[in-house]
């Protein structure tokens, strides 16, 4: 699919961080979805481990599509764990689906927001532009890479 899975997005930040060795694999027995010896299981355990991403319900949500609020608050959460700068904030309810926004991704979508890494997604309704936040919707492969770029320029 042209979507981003939650797993997909944790292997991604843990290879930026270069892989560090994984020696707590408590998420393979806290969460039901994460398996031993499948290509997420470091990168899941890294983010479990250190705080970047967890579960819900006791699972991880390994092969689900990745959400730009989960996105958000996913690199939110890994900026902080590398001391980047967590203060830019932006207010977003401009957008008429801000509300939309779940109360734990709040800051992390005004963090994304002010920074730029997150913007308007573009809808035509009646032949006419409409930006939306999409708090909801699913990340694309071609945002998560142009999300992706931006945070490590902005973090350089």
């Amino acid at each position: 699919t042209g979507n981003v899975t939650r797993a997909q997005v944790i292997a991604t930040l843990y290879n930026l961080e270069g892989k560090p060795e994984v020696t707590d694999d408590k998420a393979v027995n806290e969460l039901k979805d994460v398996k031993a010896g499948q290509w997420y299981t470091d990168a899941i355990c890294w983010a479990y481990n250190t705080g970047v991403a967890s579960g819900s319900n006791g699972k991880f949500n390994v092969g689900a599509d990745v959400t730009r609020q989960q996105l958000a608050m996913m690199l939110y959460n890994y900026a902080v764990l590398k001391g980047y700068d967590t203060e830019t904030s932006k207010d977003y309810t401009e957008f008429p689906d801000a509300k939309d926004v779940a109360s734990y991704a709040v800051t992390a979508m005004k963090w994304a927001y002010g920074t730029g890494l997150i913007s308007g997604s573009k809808t035509t309704v009646n032949g006419v532009a409409v930006y939306n936040l999409n708090p909801a919707g699913n990340a694309t492969r071609a945002q998560m890479a142009s999300i992706m770029m931006n945070f490590v320029e902005n973090n350089k």
